[in-house]
């Protein structure tokens, strides 16, 4: 599909949106609507900035994608040989991708130029630097990662009982009325001809909103694919402790993640202008999380330093 330029962005919701609005108002205006069309030539320079901020990152978050991207492979591998890819591949894998970061985030120059192209860590950006003692726990984390993907009950499922591989980290959406909701399962895979896993790969803690993840994916299977409820099992794979714990998914947990949707959607659009055409209200009226300690951690600190 040709690219269009559009005035606003298009609307639609997911599990990060939500995230981001209910962290920080402010944040959330600068993430999805100052920073639209920031990488057009003619844009105002805020929103070349914003768009820019918006595409850091942090060196925390580059370990939980290049893991991530460690465990992707891994079902690849498994799905097309049979056979469980190395250790020493896998670990070599993440650090390349870390040290990629490193490097090009000392080349601001290139990611001015091309902000999605090249990475650029916020550690360095903001000038706060990384420690040893930051560095020890992104290695400790990183060693514990990588093989508990290759012991994680997800894999020896797949590996042990031949199971089918289906989807990893494919883009897609469905609808709830009018939103587009996307999507975007780490892994599904089919146990047998009725059974179907849906497997989310976690880096941080755990968490009781990972439940709903789990559950959005499973209406992504519903919609999409005519898979029954009753066949789905979540499953949500904590790779730093090697921790499994597996979500009942239902017809009851699918409404009651359908009816919290619909009231996220709700919430964001009560803070438009224009929610047919997805207008947002003026920057103003997004206002800046209460914990302004947090605020020098944000991508978009740059923006609201002078207010803080």
């Amino acid at each position: 599909m040709p690219y269009t330029k559009t005035k606003y962005p298009p609307w639609s919701w997911s599990n990060s949106r939500k995230s981001t609005f209910e962290e920080c108002k402010r944040k959330y205006y600068y993430n999805y609507y100052l920073s639209h069309n920031g990488w057009e030539d003619d844009a105002d320079e805020m929103s070349k900035k914003a768009y820019r901020l918006k595409n850091m990152t942090g060196i925390h978050l580059i370990l939980g994608s290049a893991v991530h991207e460690a465990a992707e492979y891994t079902c690849k591998i498994i799905s097309g040989s049979g056979k469980l890819p190395e250790k020493k591949v896998l670990i070599d894998k993440v650090r390349f991708l870390l040290n990629q970061a490193w490097k090009e985030s000392k080349n601001p120059r290139q990611w001015m130029q091309s902000p999605k192209r090249y990475f650029m860590l916020y550690e360095f950006y903001y000038g706060y630097g990384i420690s040893e003692k930051v560095i020890g726990k992104i290695k400790k984390k990183m060693n514990a990662s990588v093989p508990n993907i290759l012991n994680s009950k997800t894999v020896r499922d797949i590996v042990n009982n031949d199971c089918t591989v289906k989807i990893t980290e494919e883009v897609d959406k469905f609808n709830i009325e009018a939103t587009p909701v996307y999507a975007i399962p780490d892994l599904v895979y089919r146990a047998d001809s009725d059974n179907w896993i849906v497997v989310d790969w976690k880096t941080g803690r755990e968490n009781e909103e990972h439940d709903s993840q789990i559950n959005t994916y499973s209406m992504y299977l519903i919609e999409k694919h005519g898979v029954n409820p009753d066949n789905i099992t979540g499953r949500i794979e904590y790779l730093t402790t090697g921790k499994a714990r597996d979500v009942e998914i239902s017809r009851n947990s699918i409404q009651e993640n359908k009816e919290k949707i619909r009231n996220s959607i709700s919430e964001m659009q009560e803070c438009l202008a224009d929610a047919e055409n997805n207008i947002p209200l003026e920057m103003g009226e997004y206002p800046m999380m209460e914990n302004r300690k947090l605020c020098k951690w944000c991508n978009f600190y740059e923006l609201c330093h002078r207010s803080i």
